[in-house]
């Protein structure tokens, strides 16, 4: 099904897609939104608007530099242009990954920059199975190629490799940051391998208190009193007792998943990787 672009948000995208063709043409063959507002859980007040612009050819310097202007004027007239991030992906590099193509521009935290970002078999699942275009050609004539098999080892390497890595730290899951940005995205994680989908944070949460170990429950409630600003108070009287918990629930996970998703070949490759 083909959500809709929310009405607070067309007025930008609008302009922005119009501007990139007053810019630069036939250099550019779309812009495709993904994630929270192709997945029609936008949130006003939390939510990036996350977008894949492909373009035909690469952007010469001083085109760089004109589109910084560009992002620069948007931020200027619309409130929600400082939450836009994406990436400026050449058309040959549709489906592939960070480590198969060139550094490419990308836009996050109100800059603009050159570099590696959010393009991994996630993110191309996610276009090809919920992307919305913006006055662009359907997503389908993108003929995006990935499996889910691809998106599994993804999981398998954030896990294994990222968010087994955060566990050795001894003071960010202190912060309600972090408490919420982990417990979200472990139950994300888990949601999507149970359920072959993607979904937003906020209903991935609202599963995992479903399925979960009773013992898991109350940080995830924390998570998502944190997200949805629903009280000022915390549900823990101690901060350390809540970043221990949230460190139990991303322990669970890896483990959960190493057992039931996970192959042990994987697991050797995501350790020669790091």
């Amino acid at each position: 099904m083909v959500r809709e672009i929310p009405d607070t948000l067309k007025a930008m995208l609008n302009e922005y897609v119009f501007n990139l063709k007053i810019y630069f043409g036939s250099k550019v063959y779309g812009v495709y939104i993904y994630n929270s507002v192709a997945l029609g859980t936008f949130d006003e007040a939390k939510s990036d608007i996350d977008f894949v612009t492909i373009i035909n050819e690469e952007f010469t310097g001083e085109e760089i530099e004109a589109l910084k202007r560009l992002h620069k004027q948007l931020n200027a007239r619309f409130k929600f242009a400082k939450r836009l991030e994406g990436m400026y992906i050449r058309i040959e590099d549709i489906g592939k990954l960070n480590s198969d193509i060139k550094p490419y521009p990308y836009f996050a935290d109100e800059k603009l920059k050159i570099g590696y970002y959010d393009i991994n078999a996630v993110t191309w699942w996610t276009l090809k199975n919920y992307g919305i275009g913006v006055k662009s050609s359907s997503i389908s004539k993108l003929n995006i190629e990935v499996s889910w098999k691809e998106v599994v080892k993804n999981m398998d390497y954030n896990l294994n490799w990222y968010w087994k890595g955060k566990l050795s730290s001894k003071i960010i899951f202190l912060s309600d940051y972090w408490v919420e940005f982990s417990v979200l995205t472990l139950c994300r994680i888990l949601y999507t391998l149970k359920k072959r989908d993607i979904t937003a944070k906020v209903k991935a949460a609202d599963e995992a208190l479903k399925e979960l170990p009773d013992d898991f429950k109350l940080i995830v409630k924390e998570a998502l009193r944190i997200r949805n600003c629903s009280s000022k108070k915390s549900l823990y009287k101690f901060r350390i007792i809540r970043a221990i918990e949230a460190k139990k629930l991303i322990e669970y996970v890896i483990r959960y998943c190493n057992n039931a998703y996970f192959q042990i070949s994987n697991h050797e490759e995501i350790a020669e990787r790091s």
